[in-house]
């Protein structure tokens, strides 16, 4: 199917802008004028279970989506200045002199079943985590020792500056010394944490349930009394649920639903960034070939996606990091041209004329059928052979570790928002990803780690955005924005920088 065609079929998605500019802005300063209450338990339709409750393996995105949920951390990432907001960490304090931070918990932290939550809790948590986690311990590898000074204080001392602490610490699930006489198997299977609610029954890739957690440090600011989690893997299956009101909430609307989702008498609200990326291979080939890397790059007409696909809800693509986080820096080489002659003649040029290429993807988080379709009518258009390989989530990510893969399209929600998660993304979690190492694409990246202040922070990310543009390590489609919808009577959704969002702030008005 030609492009023109696929893309076609979404243009009804055009006339919910509207629609959707009035929508939002209204329902979230609506919010914060009503009272809460108190009760009532929450029914989520999601596309994914997680794929553990463990937070060292902590590998998808469901996952940093859940486990937030149940377990509590020190600081949480937010939509402010600094990035950051106190959890079970009330207050901290670095000594430039000495590369340290002070914690200092809140009195009244404690786990689940009402044991006091400690500094020997942290240490314990923080020192497990740099060597178990599977995502996230390159951001903390800085750590050179973690102390508990008192019950309430707990010191970090890092090996230098080190500008990816704070953001390692967003991850860094609080659990109790020595998993409370547990073994960790054990722990996990029926965690005692820290966070909002518990976890009170799991059916793996079916449902799970929460309850509220009476011991949480801020538990007389959540409200529900508990959430159903319900898996309901396909995108008409969800809407189908949704428009039934089998469930309250409903992750990432598709763009062609959202009208369906307004005659529905629902409401969609507070759209947040993303960072659509079509990551290659450039292990093997082609894709080892710069000017595969360009063709391809150069064949997505990123204008036509985001104006048939996301219409007045993206923006137009900067670079890899998400635009509206404090570290979105627009590279000062070129921009992302879509250029159909040149990317025919790049790869004319290339070892590989006639380039066969398996696409991957899960249609989930904003990758969905028409997307994927558009983007292969677009490298076949070029000259490109494009075979699909759409899988659950799962499956591709457990492809790509193994580098069984030449193409990944994903919807980037954690790992690009901000220049920290990038890093993990490409110098820590995944080996790196792609071929590339701190020497070539994540030189910025490095810098950026050890950078003295913001303007060297600045110029560390542009940097890493023009070694991006200039060697197309990956190439970013677009920046939609995250759509939910939320039934009549679902008030307080607050979401993250990413898709993810907060359960304890949402309370029930019917």
């Amino acid at each position: 199917m030609k492009l023109k065609s696929i893309l076609t079929m979404t243009r009804r998605g055009m006339l919910m802008a509207s629609a959707f500019a009035l929508l939002a802005t209204p329902m979230l300063s609506g919010f914060a004028a009503a009272q809460a209450k108190d009760g009532g338990t929450l029914v989520v339709g999601r596309p994914a279970d997680v794929s553990s409750m463990n937070v060292y393996a902590h590998a998808t995105v469901e996952d940093e989506i859940v486990h937030p949920m149940v377990y509590d951390t020190l600081v949480y990432g937010a939509k402010n200045e600094l990035g950051y907001a106190p959890g079970l960490a009330e207050s901290w304090t670095f000594d430039a002199a000495a590369n340290s931070y002070a914690f200092t918990l809140r009195e009244n932290a404690k786990f689940a079943d009402g044991t006091a939550l400690t500094a020997a809790d942290v240490v314990f948590s923080i020192n497990e985590s740099k060597e178990k986690s599977t995502n996230y311990k390159g951001l903390i590898a800085g750590v050179t020792s973690v102390e508990a000074v008192d019950d309430r204080t707990v010191k970090v001392t890092l090996a230098g500056t080190d500008n990816l602490f704070l953001s390692g610490l967003i991850w860094v699930y609080v659990v109790p010394e020595n998993y409370g006489g547990m073994a960790e198997a054990d722990f996990f299977a029926t965690p005692n944490a820290s966070g909002p609610f518990t976890m009170s029954e799991w059916t793996p890739g079916s449902s799970m349930a929460l309850a509220k957690n009476p011991n949480y440090w801020n538990a007389s600011e959540t409200h529900l009394d508990g959430v159903e989690m319900k898996i309901i893997q396909g995108d008409n299956e969800r809407l189908a649920a949704f428009q039934s009101g089998a469930i309250d909430l409903y992750e990432n609307v598709r763009f062609d639903f959202m009208d369906q989702i307004a005659e529905a008498n629902r409401h969609i609200v507070n759209p947040t960034a993303r960072t659509m990326i079509l990551y290659t291979n450039n292990y093997k080939p082609p894709f080892d070939n710069i000017e595969v890397r360009k063709a391809m790059s150069m064949a997505i007409d990123r204008s036509a996606i985001a104006e048939a696909l996301w219409p007045d809800l993206s923006t137009p693509v900067q670079g890899m990091l998400m635009p509206g986080t404090a570290d979105t820096v627009p590279a000062t080489n070129g921009t992302w041209d879509y250029d159909p002659e040149a990317a025919k003649a790049a790869l004319a040029a290339s070892p590989t004329p006639n380039a066969k290429i398996r696409l991957s993807a899960a249609y989930i988080r904003g990758v969905d059928e028409v997307l994927v379709q558009a983007v292969q009518s677009q490298l076949q258009e070029v000259g490109f052979e494009v075979e699909l390989n759409v899988s659950d989530f799962n499956t591709i990510l457990g492809q790509v570790l193994k580098n069984d893969f030449d193409s990944w399209l994903i919807g980037n929600t954690t790992f690009g928002t901000t220049a920290a998660e990038m890093y993990n993304f490409y110098a820590s979690a995944f080996g790196p990803l792609g071929g590339w190492d701190l020497e070539t694409i994540g030189a910025g990246l490095a810098e950026y780690r050890t950078a003295p202040d913001a303007a060297a922070r600045e110029e560390a990310v542009r940097k890493f955005e023009n070694l991006m543009r200039e060697t197309y390590a990956s190439s970013p489609i677009g920046h939609p924005a995250t759509v939910f919808g939320v039934a009549d009577g679902v008030m307080g959704l607050e979401t993250l920088v990413t898709t993810a969002y907060r359960l304890d702030n949402i309370w029930l008005d019917r």
